[in-house]
């Protein structure tokens, strides 16, 4: 999905009024310092305590250009994988907290009475999100993007008076454009305070946990993780995104196998089983997502002369559903822990597989035509292939397939659990 050219309109105009200037290469230029100070915060200082990038116009401007579209679109990924997954309910179905199954894309009958905005003959669920250390909200508004179209009602939550007024003015400027039959709801709390009540079909914790314990803390993490799977609608999930980093992204492993085992919980991103993380413990680097996206012309433009890396989208992630697991996928179901790589006649990329194993994967390419190599030489570290007619070799550590096939992408219309066997 590329990001909404309202949302970049909208954060574009709040960089004019900030930087005083109705030019918006002028103005970015004069939010570059702001940008790379935020930069260097996110990823080189990494303080204790983060400084409120919403406490001044110019930051918070800042923000908006540059770190904004990229959650957005991380965001993205992740729900779209959920849905891929057919997430949010035990049969892979998405259903509302009151356990009715909306009709998303059902078109108005003749019949139907008609309301302003409505096209449902009796009002339909609500579906309840809830994010927690929304910031200027990218994350929970890429969930109002990318969930299919029932009423949603959003409540984001965080501390930071400004970052929640910036969430409420880009909701309501752009509300009709692109989420008509959304609620919003802020709370301004601490998140780790359990004081926003009810139950929720998501929750989102997107670049947050390394904010409110520190990386090492796997003990008070785990608990603040399963009180909000607690909050979790039956068939509901949990999503948690964290910066590509060594610590952070290793304690989402640990955290990922303490879940794990627990039966009323599947594991739903990134593992394709619920062993135990083979990565772990295996000196082989961590687990992480990297994609590449369409990145707009306004983080270009702020990004001319400072160089950081915005091509390519770095996450690590874990989606929790609350679900007794359905079953296991075969160990020739695989997500690419590793990038896929050219050499010498064939395709090799390193797979976490169904049964629990971490493998290197090769296909001989003498087969294959040009566009065939270039399609799956363009799959990236997160996707979600299997494995046909895979043949272990003699090192037992390397399968070799015949095809590698991505799994198969579902339609909205037709939200429903796609595994390598689909």
């Amino acid at each position: 999905m590329p990001y909404p050219h309202e949302l970049e309109s909208w954060w574009l105009a709040a960089a004019c009024r900030a930087a005083g200037s109705d030019d918006h290469a002028v103005a970015l230029q004069r939010l570059e310092a702001a940008a790379a100070r935020l930069s260097d915060q996110f990823t080189v200082d990494r303080p204790s305590a983060f400084r409120d990038y919403a406490a001044d116009p110019v930051s918070l401007a800042a923000y908006g250009i540059l770190f904004f579209p990229q959650t957005f679109a991380r965001v993205s990924l992740v729900i779209g994988e959920c849905l891929d997954c057919g997430a949010f309910d035990a049969g892979g179905e998405m259903v509302s907290r009151s356990g009715a199954k909306p009709n998303f894309l059902a078109p108005p009958s003749a019949s139907a009475p008609l309301r302003e905005n409505n096209y449902f003959e009796t009002p339909p669920p609500i579906m309840q999100v809830l994010d927690l250390g929304c910031g200027s909200g990218a994350s929970t508004l890429a969930a109002a993007m990318m969930l299919p179209n029932p009423p949603l009602a959003l409540h984001a939550a965080d501390h930071a008076p400004g970052a929640l007024a910036a969430l409420r003015q880009v909701f309501e400027d752009c509300r009709r454009a692109l989420w008509p039959m959304a609620s919003l709801t802020t709370h301004a709390c601490d998140v780790r305070a359990d004081a926003i009540p009810g139950l929720f079909d998501l929750i989102l914790v997107s670049f947050v946990l390394n904010e409110i314990f520190p990386d090492g803390d796997v003990q008070h993490a785990e608990i603040w993780l399963r009180q909000q799977l607690m909050r979790l609608a039956p068939g509901g999930c949990l999503v948690v995104l964290e910066p590509a980093g060594t610590a952070t992204c290793e304690r989402l492993q640990r955290l990922r196998n303490r879940l794990a085992d627990d039966p009323a919980l599947t594991i739903v991103a990134p593992c394709p089983h619920r062993l135990p993380c083979p990565m772990l413990g295996a000196n082989c680097g961590f687990c992480h997502d990297v994609r590449t996206w369409r990145v707009p012309d306004s983080v270009n433009l702020i990004n001319r002369r400072m160089f950081r890396s915005v091509h390519d989208l770095k996450y690590g992630l874990l989606v929790v559903q609350r679900a007794a697991p359905a079953g296991n996928n075969p160990a020739s179901f695989f997500r690419m822990v590793g990038p896929m790589n050219r050499d010498k006649g064939r395709l090799v990329t390193y797979g976490c597989c169904g049964d629990g194993t971490l493998r290197k994967i090769e296909l001989m390419t003498r087969n294959l035509s040009r566009t065939q190599i270039d399609a799956l030489a363009a799959q990236e570290r997160g996707d979600r292939l299997r494995m046909v007619n895979p043949k272990l070799l003699g090192d037992n550590r390397t399968w070799r397939a015949e095809a590698l096939e991505p799994v198969a992408k579902i339609k909205l219309q037709n939200i429903e659990c796609r595994t390598a066997e689909s």
